[in-house]
């Protein structure tokens, strides 16, 4: 095979601020970009995805999967040499720059100045590139991965077909003469590639199935990212014409690699052991049995794990991790929570658990953690092992060059929000890294009852996803409707699964109740004989929640919990309280607190009443959902607003959750008040509008006057959840709200489609994937699109101070130290109330309000990165802000709330 590819065709041009200019010839980054894929290969891959690969083009010799991937690697930027690309201006632009490498070009005689190109940007180089391979003869299975490697794959084949036809200019130039250049230089890429990588000829080159299409895009994509950062692959000066190789792969990939592929212990037998290393403490018979049923499963998948709050679900999870990783060949892990504040809660206890599991191990076996969600920078836990270096004593360590929400997921174990799970399938260009990134893990999902119908559309088209990788996936709940968990399970094991699924389950079982999937069959294990149980009284009440804690407190002192399910109606139970009450013995916690605040609460929520701490005589907690999911918090009674039976059953775990010696004799039972209720079932407006009114019938119909927990949990799941609606016996028509629900329920599916991934084919092809009906979504709208929830504002507050503003709480200006002061005042978020996000009108107006007034006020905020994009406001000396006919009020103990501006008609305020 002829090789000679032109050392004139650039690949990469840059300007520095100083006027130097420098380049890289198109062949000197192929070489740098196969350099660092087969790297990838050797030392970050870990066997499972190189398993995923080798099975992808249906051979069992690793050595031909990796000569493809170098392949790949060396024709990744074909496109490039092009006539469209060689024409392309420098950015910024300098024509001094652009003439000196046109005039490289002219040593092959080929004035590139003279072409007349008409549409250069419609052959933009990923999609030339795939054209030009096909041209050849490659197959679309490999064209169509340099096609996809700027993120998103071509849309047809028509549009491929359509290239050399209406714009051949753009690949060969306009002159005729030049025509055999440019095919020569073409020809010469492929044979080159082939060569280099051991294949005779195109025909040697195998075919990849779609899974191994994305992996392979993603693992591609990363290699080019990586040889295209000069500070690792140096560009030459413009005068220099070629590039000296000398250690300049393993200079480049030092600069790069940071730590090994972890490898889980194998010695994983000993289940009393592991737990005391890691934990501390001997496992309870849960997490004995859990650990002997994966010790003992032949081909893991999914496991899904029910079991009631405080049971040590996380700490049976991440010595499932352990294991599974161990089977699988698994080198990382992803925990996926509801919310940042559950995963900031999360990720203190797993970088305690991977200090344990890493304890020992020499500095090159470190390991790297990341926390995965929009506030992760303000968490100092995480800022304090970011600014550690590799030299400290910790095993755990974050890698930089893994930020940014395309390339976190990429990352070895990763702390985040569900949301980054269920992204990966949506519609998103680059998704294939977020696929790359989950194939080397094992997957924890928490509180999987807390996930509404919109949220399960995404999250039983991942779990496709994940089961096609053969990923192993933990979900966690406190307990799941029979129907959501099959469908879920279902889901995982049917795509590119030949052999019929054998799955039986069975609704009468025990609880807690573990569900796992060995090959293609399902098994259930429920057969525990716990040695605690709890009796909660419940007593369904129509007062309100201030009568109710006049009487618990009549007569005795205890810590009581209160939890409602609006904003709104928690200040107002607040306001209150403390017409009765002492102002240190009430808490108020919901989300509309300025974060830092937030996160403060919480701590002082745990130092007060979390595990083993010393409790107050009296205590008020009043809050909102937040209080129900992950604090681990303990209340000696509970007023509770009516919710769906999951979600109270949820508030009802931190009701009597510790051993507490001097819990006040009246309260030595537990007891929950079940507020909203009523005989007629007519619940409140504000419940409503957050849950299903057939949900919240049927949960206060089944709803006993005593629950024994656990036993009972499923049982009311079941009756909640189940299809007897038909047989309430109450004044209600139930067969219409039933129908509501359906139709509801209906409409979120239809609408969580619109942006959602095919599921995985055997046979497809990574073309179309993203071709989209109503055009790409931008970042906010992509986590948006996961979560059905009302469209919400944050901005920055900050509090007029002298001639400026300072940090609430604080007493300084700082209007002038934005540089300084940029990452505290991130801290400083709050979420604007619903009234000005309630329609689309309400929203355009609040937004171009509030950019008026940054851009009068605020306007040098633009001009901090940490700040740039963010919207502020500042509130007077009053603790007040106006806008669009509101008043917002910030206040140190209700949070922030509004009143309506005298003359606003707003019948929606």
């Amino acid at each position: 095979m002829k090789v000679d590819i032109s050392n004139n065709l650039w690949g990469k041009k840059k300007i520095q601020k100083n006027g130097e200019m420098y380049w890289l010839p198109l062949k000197q980054h192929l070489i740098d970009t196969r350099n660092v894929i087969l790297l990838l290969w050797e030392h970050w891959l870990d066997d499972s995805q190189k398993d995923i690969i080798i099975s992808a083009i249906n051979n069992t010799d690793e050595k031909v999967a990796k000569r493809l991937v170098g392949f790949l690697a060396n024709v990744h930027d074909i496109g490039k040499a092009t006539p469209a690309f060689q024409i392309k201006e420098s950015i910024p632009y300098c024509k001094e720059l652009d003439d000196v490498l046109k005039e490289k070009l002219k040593r092959n005689k080929i004035d590139i100045d003279s072409y007349i190109l008409s549409d250069p940007n419609k052959s933009h180089h990923a999609l030339a590139g795939q054209v030009i391979l096909e041209k050849y003869g490659v197959d679309v299975s490999i064209s169509s991965i340099i096609g996809s490697h700027h993120g998103k794959p071509i849309d047809t084949s028509d549009e491929i077909e359509n290239q050399l036809y209406a714009y051949e200019a753009n690949y060969y130039s306009t002159k005729k003469e030049d025509y055999a250049f440019w095919e020569s230089q073409q020809k010469s890429i492929i044979n080159w590639a082939l060569n280099e990588n051991g294949f005779n000829n195109i025909e040697d080159l195998p075919k990849i199935n779609q899974i191994g299409q994305i992996i392979l895009t993603g693992l591609v994509i990363i290699a080019d990212w990586i040889a295209s950062n000069d500070e690792y692959f140096p560009l030459i000066d413009i005068s220099e014409d070629f590039v000296d190789n000398t250690n300049r792969k393993e200079n480049g990939w030092s600069k790069w690699f940071k730590t090994y592929v972890w490898e889980s212990d194998s010695k994983m037998d000993d289940v009393k052991g592991i737990y005391r290393t890691d934990f501390g403490f001997n496992p309870n018979v849960i997490q004995e049995k859990l650990f002997d049923i994966i010790s003992n499963i032949e081909k893991p998948g999914i496991v899904v794990i029910e079991a009631p709050m405080g049971i040590g679900k996380t700490e049976m999870a991440l010595v499932a991790v352990e294991q599974l990783a161990n089977k699988c060949n698994k080198s990382g892990m992803f925990f996926g929570l509801p919310t940042q504040a559950t995963s900031n809660g999360i990720f203190t206890r797993v970088k305690d658990w991977l200090n344990k599991v890493c304890e020992g191990k020499d500095e090159i076996e470190k390991h790297s953690i990341k926390l995965m969600h929009g506030k992760a920078e303000l968490n100092e836990e995480y800022t304090k092992i970011k600014q550690s270096t590799y030299n400290d004593t910790t095993d755990v360590v974050v890698n930089d060059w893994f930020s940014g929400r395309k390339k976190s997921m990429l990352d070895e174990f990763v702390v985040g929000t569900v949301d980054q799970f269920l992204l990966a399938s949506l519609k998103q260009k680059h998704f294939m890294l977020r696929h790359l990134g989950f194939s080397k893990k094992v997957v924890i999902i928490d509180e999987v009852h807390s996930y509404d119908v919109y949220m399960t559309e995404y999250l039983k088209r991942t779990l496709n996803w994940m089961g096609a990788y053969n990923i192993p996936v933990i979900l966690l709940s406190a307990t799941l409707p029979v129907e959501i968990k099959k469908k879920l399970i279902e889901g995982y094991l049917k795509p590119l699964n030949e052999k019929k699924i054998d799955i039986k389950y069975n609704k009468n079982l025990n609880y807690p109740v573990i569900t796992y999937s060995d090959a293609n069959k399902v098994y259930q294990f429920s057969d525990f004989k716990l040695e605690k149980s709890k009796i909660v009284k419940i007593e369904k009440s129509n007062l309100e929640a201030s009568e109710i804690l006049e009487n618990i407190l009549k007569n005795s002192d205890g810590v009581v919990g209160i939890i409602v399910d609006t904003v709104k109606k928690a200040q107002e139970i607040a306001r209150k309280c403390l017409d009765i009450y002492k102002l240190d013995e009430v808490e108020l916690l919901h989300s509309n607190f300025i974060a830092i605040d937030r996160i403060k609460k919480e701590e002082k929520l745990l130092e007060c009443i979390g595990k083993n701490k010393k409790r107050p005589k009296r205590k008020i907690i009043i809050g909102t959902q937040v209080i129900e999911q992950s604090l681990d918090i303990d209340f000696d009674v509970l007023i509770s607003e009516i919710a769906p039976i999951d979600l109270l059953l949820q508030r009802i775990g931190r009701l009597h959750r510790h051993e507490i010696e001097k819990r006040p004799i009246e309260f030595k039972i537990p007891k929950c008040y079940v507020i909203g209720t009523n005989e007629n079932y007519e619940f409140d407006k504000g419940i409503k509008s957050v849950y299903d009114e057939y949900i919240l019938t049927k949960t206060q119909y089944y709803l006993p006057d005593e629950i024994q927990i656990p036993n009972d949990i499923p049982v009311l799941i079941s009756k909640v959840y189940g299809e007897d609606g038909k047989k309430i016996d109450i004044s209600k028509d139930m067969q219409n709200l039933k129908d509501k629900f359906d139709t509801n329920k209906s409409k979120k599916i239809d609408k969580a489609k619109t942006f959602l991934l095919d599921r995985p084919k055997k046979d497809g092809n990574i073309l179309g994937m993203l071709c989209l009906s109503q055009g790409e979504l931008s970042e906010e709208q992509s986590y948006a699109q996961v979560r059905d929830i009302n469209y919400t504002i944050e901005v920055i507050a900050v509090k007029k101070f002298e001639n400026g503003y300072s940090i609430f709480k604080n007493s300084e200006d700082i209007s002038n130290k934005l540089e300084k002061y940029s990452k505290e005042l991130l801290k400083n978020t709050v979420r604007l109330p619903q009234v000005l996000t309630i329609n689309s009108k309400k929203i355009d107006d609040t937004i171009k309000c509030l950019e008026e007034y940054n851009n009068k006020y605020l306007k040098e905020w633009q001009k901090i990165n940490w700040l740039k994009g963010k919207l502020g406001i500042i509130f007077d000396e009053n603790n007040e802000f106006k806008i669009n006919n509101i008043t917002l009020v910030y206040d140190n103990f209700y949070g922030l709330y509004y009143r309506k501006i005298e003359g606003d008609d707003d019948d929606k305020i």
